[in-house]
C-alpha cells in the first residue's frame, strides 16, 4: 500500500471534480483527484450544446478540455483508483483505495450519480442512442418526435410537462395503476399526454443501425397478466434513481431520501471539511451547475483549509 498526504483530496474526475481541481491549482493547493475506473457521464453524451462558449461539442471533447486545462498546474495529480473506505470527521481524513492511503485536509466528494447497473434489456447498448437518463438534458435533440417517459414518481410529472413544452411528442408508461401517481398527473392529462400504467419495459430494441426503434413492455395489471405490447419510439428516458452512495452514508455523510449527498450553499456536507458538488448532490443534472458547483466547493475547501491553518 502507498501512502499519500494532500491538503485537498477530490473524489471523482467528471465536470465537477475537474473544475474543483482547478481552482484548487490556482489557490497554489496540494491536491490529489481520485479518478474511479468507471468514466464519467459527461462521456455519454454525443452533442452538447448549452454549455457556454461550445456548440455541439461531444461530452468526451469537452472534459478532455477540462483535463487539458489542469496540467497547468503541477501541484495537481490526477490518480486512478476506487474508494473503498472514508474515515472523516475525526481529525485528518483517511481515504482508502485498494493500493493506496490518502490523508486530506478537506475532502470534495464529485463522483456523480454513480454507475447505473443494466435493468433493462437492452438498455446499455443505447446509451446516448435513444436512451437517456436526462429530460432536460437531452429532450431539444427530440423535438417532434416521440418519447416515452419511464418512471412512476412527481419527476415523472415533471419532465413530462417539460418535454411538452419543447415540443416532444409524449407519453408515460409506468409500473403503478394510475390512482398511485401523484396528484400532479391531472394538469399531465389535460396536455393530452397518453399514460400507460401497470407495464414493466422487459426489453429495449435496437435498429440495425444501432439507434433505439422499440421498447417491449409486459403488463401488470392482474387482469391482463402475461399481456405483451410493443412501442415504436425515438427516445426512452428512464426516470429511476441512480444507487445510494452507501460508501458516504458508512462514513457517516448525511444523504437524502434520494441517496443524494446532503449540502449547505457552500457545497458543505454535514461534516465539517468535507465537500460535495455535482450529481451526487441531486439537482439538476447539467454540466455548467457541476462545474459551478465544484468551484464553490473548491473556494470553500480552501478557505477551510486556510482557516484551520490560520495562513
Amino acid at each position: 500500500m502507498e501512502d499519500y498526504s494532500c491538503e485537498v483530496l477530490i473524489i471523482g474526475a467528471g465536470p465537477a471534480g475537474l473544475t474543483a481541481g482547478l481552482y484548487c491549482g490556482r489557490a497554489n493547493r496540494n491536491t490529489i483527484i481520485l479518478q474511479g475506473k468507471e468514466p464519467s457521464a459527461l462521456t455519454q453524451a454525443k452533442e452538447i450544446s448549452n454549455y457556454p462558449g461550445y456548440w455541439n461539442i461531444s461530452g468526451s471533447e469537452l472534459l478532455s478540455r477540462f483535463r487539458e486545462q489542469l496540467k497547468a498546474y503541477s501541484n495537481v495529480k490526477i490518480m486512478g483508483g476506487d474508494v473503498i473506505s472514508l474515515m472523516v470527521g475525526m481529525g485528518a481524513n483517511l481515504i482508502s483505495t485498494k493500493n493506496a492511503n490518502f490523508t486530506a485536509d478537506a475532502v470534495i466528494i464529485t463522483t456523480g450519480r454513480g454507475h447505473r447497473k443494466e435493468q433493462i434489456k437492452g438498455e446499455e447498448k443505447l446509451i446516448g442512442f435513444g436512451v437517456s437518463y436526462c429530460a432536460l438534458c437531452d429532450g431539444p435533440l427530440y423535438k417532434d418526435k416521440t418519447v416515452y417517459l419511464y418512471g412512476w414518481d412527481e419527476e415523472v410529472i415533471e419532465d413530462a410537462l417539460v418535454l411538452h413544452q419543447m415540443g416532444c411528442k409524449i407519453k408515460i408508461i409506468t409500473k403503478v395503476p394510475m390512482e398511485q401517481l401523484p396528484e400532479q398527473v391531472q394538469e399531465v392529462r389535460e396536455k393530452g399526454i397518453e399514460i400507460i400504467d401497470q407495464m414493466e419495459i422487459t426489453e429495449i430494441v435496437p435498429t440495425k443501425e444501432g439507434t433505439i426503434q422499440k421498447i417491449v413492455a409486459k403488463s401488470l395489471d392482474p387482469k391482463k397478466e402475461g399481456r405483451v405490447e410493443v412501442f415504436e419510439l425515438d427516445c426512452l428516458f428512464i426516470l429511476s434513481h441512480l444507487p445510494s452512495n452507501s460508501i458516504f452514508k458508512k462514513a457517516g455523510i448525511e444523504l437524502d431520501d434520494k441517496g443524494n449527498i446532503k449540502v449547505n450553499e457552500e457545497q458543505e456536507t454535514n461534516i465539517k471539511g468535507i465537500y460535495a458538488a455535482g450529481d451526487v448532490t441531486g439537482g439538476l443534472f447539467q454540466v455548467v451547475f457541476a462545474t459551478a458547483e465544484g468551484a464553490r466547493a473548491a473556494i470553500n475547501a480552501n478557505k477551510y483549509i486556510r482557516t484551520k491553518k490560520k495562513e
